[in-house]
């Protein structure tokens, strides 16, 4: 670092103009502004005087960065700081209260306990609906995550619980502090000065006596504005704690930002790909239209958080010009979109399908399996025949097992790239293409309601199966815990004999 980059951001943070720096170091302004430009260098003198006046050394000024020293030296000094005035916190607590009457005590007690009460009611209605609403542990059970998974979301409860708790804690000291003790410092010092008039009263003429009285109320009312400016009031303990949770909150809103981040890439590729759709036209148009609004949106809100957590302030004009246009960018996508739709097909036949057949006898409890739905055709055959209309890139697998016909398909590996053409293609042809295959069945009418409610009885059992299979797991889990129940009585009774 440079002298002439020193001496500038230490006249800046001092709030000097090269004037006023001139005048202190004994010096012309034209001396100064020489000294900055690089054009000329101060003398030893005038180094030594300026190491003197702001609390340098020479090699700090000469050689290093003023702004890394000041943050060194701050650092070093800051935890004593809180430390002190933690016990100063303390001390003025004490004080405060031995000071008291105890109809004040009580006072101050009940609406620290009012604050407290109210404080952790709000907490505990934030989280109780939270865990409530997404009902994460049931989910996961459901699901069959696993107890891994439980336990962080227990962990991040947990995480919750401790955050409430140093909010609560900071917020109920700020309240006490505010309410109590800055108050009980101004009359701290209105008690000195009526003591210093009554140490002085006696030697004082009455005259005398009358002007130091209006003397010291003048002052008084100047050291209750000093005592109420917050920069003299502020707790180094209470804003630590502030600035601890502060970056806690930073650091949520980091990871919220980095699900932006993603979101912004992936509506940034999906624009991208929406070209291959340029020939749809309206719906092409109104999608570009969408997606930008999104891009539009996502951008103001990464700016927003990015903002906050670098603590700078946003500009509230951009913002709101920005969130217009990609509002009405969506108004307008929309509607344009569903205007274009109106141009397209459905079309329930697949092209260059492929027909897979199955043929088998009925059986009294034979039925399908198969998720989508199914065309049962009437014929005079009692035997049933299935046929399965396909896409060509499908393979499709009909199996019976235990009196039930299973219907599955796949996609062909080779093929998946050509399906992605044809879908891409169907679209810029403005058609909606039915790609899902279609099971038919021929057989009797008898046999056709057969089919029907066995499928039915087929989906009820199973069902129930999936239900009596979670009872069993539930029992299990049941017998574990109170397994685990009466291994702690034993080790309380263990514990007690050995007592």
């Amino acid at each position: 670092m440079k002298l002439s980059d020193n001496l500038k951001r230490i006249r800046k943070e001092n709030n000097l103009s090269q004037e006023q720096l001139a005048e202190k170091l004994g010096v012309s302004r034209q001396a100064v502004s020489k000294w900055e430009s690089e054009q000329s260098y101060p003398e030893m003198d005038k180094v030594l005087l300026i190491c003197k006046l702001f609390n340098y050394n020479i090699d700090e000024l000469m050689n290093e960065n003023v702004k890394e020293v000041d943050e060194n030296k701050e650092s070093k000094n800051n935890f004593n700081k809180y430390v002190e005035d933690f016990f100063a916190f303390i001390t003025k607590t004490v004080d405060m209260l031995s000071s008291m009457t105890m109809k004040q005590r009580m006072k101050c007690l009940a609406e620290q306990c009012i604050v407290g009460i109210s404080l952790a009611a709000i907490f505990a209605i934030i989280g109780g609906m939270v865990y409530q609403a997404l009902s994460l542990e049931q989910i996961i059970v459901e699901v069959g995550l696993g107890k891994t998974i439980i336990s962080i979301v227990k962990t991040i409860c947990s995480l919750y619980n401790i955050f409430a708790l140093i909010v609560g804690i900071a917020v109920l000291l700020h309240v006490f502090k505010v309410r109590y003790l800055d108050y009980y410092e101004i009359i701290k010092e209105d008690n000195s000065e009526l003591d210093v008039i009554n140490e002085d009263k006696e030697q004082m003429t009455n005259e005398n006596v009358m002007e130091d009285k209006n003397k010291i109320f003048t002052e008084k009312k100047k050291e209750k504005v000093i005592i109420r400016d917050p920069k003299h009031s502020e707790s180094k303990f209470l804003s630590g704690i502030m600035k601890t949770i502060l970056w806690c909150i930073k650091f949520m809103i980091a990871f919220v930002a980095i699900g932006f981040v993603f979101t912004f890439i992936s509506l940034v590729a999906l624009l991208v790909l929406s070209f291959l759709f340029v020939k749809t036209g309206l719906v092409f148009a109104g999608t570009v239209m969408g997606i930008v609004a999104g891009i539009l949106i996502n951008f103001v809100v990464l700016e927003v958080l990015y903002n906050f957590i670098i603590s700078k302030k946003s500009k509230k004009n951009k913002i709101a010009i920005i969130l217009i246009i990609s509002l009405v960018l969506a108004g307008l996508g929309l509607g344009t979109f569903w205007f274009g739709m109106t141009e397209f097909n459905y079309i329930n036949t697949i092209e260059n399908a492929e027909k897979t057949v199955f043929d088998v006898q009925m059986s009294d409890k034979l039925s399908i399996n198969y998720w989508n739905n199914i065309e049962y055709i009437e014929t005079d055959s009692e035997n049933i025949k299935i046929e399965v209309i396909h896409p060509k890139y499908l393979d499709v697998y009909i199996s019976k097992e235990n009196e039930i016909i299973d219907v599955k398909y796949i996609t062909k590996n080779e093929d998946i790239i050509q399906q992605i053409r044809d879908i891409i293609n169907d679209i810029n042809n403005k058609e909606i293409r039915n790609y899902i295959p279609t099971v038919y069945v021929y057989t009797s009418k008898g046999n056709i309601e057969k089919l029907i409610a066995n499928r039915k009885k087929a989906y009820e059992t199973q069902q129930r199966e999936i239900l009596e299979n979670e009872i069993g797991d539930l029992k299990e889990t049941i017998q574990k815990k109170e397994q685990e129940i009466e291994n702690l009585k034993q080790e309380i009774l263990d514990l007690k004999t050995r007592q």
